[in-house]
């Protein structure tokens, strides 16, 4: 049974970690792909093993989470609509 004193550690903190988490991703995105290039010479097997591993794992994951990834790709969708169309009613 999850911890009610850590979920709403986890709610109150998601922005604070969702910002940390896309920083560190744009900070180590450059060594990633040079590790890649490098392997791609040194190990090509190895490296594609790698990415069909990851491509089947982010196919699981996605019809496992379908129904909510489509639900948040909405509401993005709809926040960016209802932005634009402020932005322009406001203009005329």
């Amino acid at each position: 049974m999850p911890d009610p004193k850590k979920q709403e550690y986890y709610r109150k903190n998601r922005e604070a970690r969702l910002s940390y988490q896309r920083e560190y991703y744009h900070r180590t995105k450059p060594l990633f792909e040079r590790r890649d290039e490098i392997m791609a010479e040194l190990e090509p097997e190895k490296l594609e093993k790698r990415k069909r591993d990851k491509s089947k794992y982010n196919h699981a994951y996605y019809l496992r989470n379908k129904e909510h990834i489509k639900k948040r790709r909405d509401e993005a969708r709809l926040k960016l609509w209802n932005a634009e169309y402020d932005r322009q009613t406001k203009r005329t």
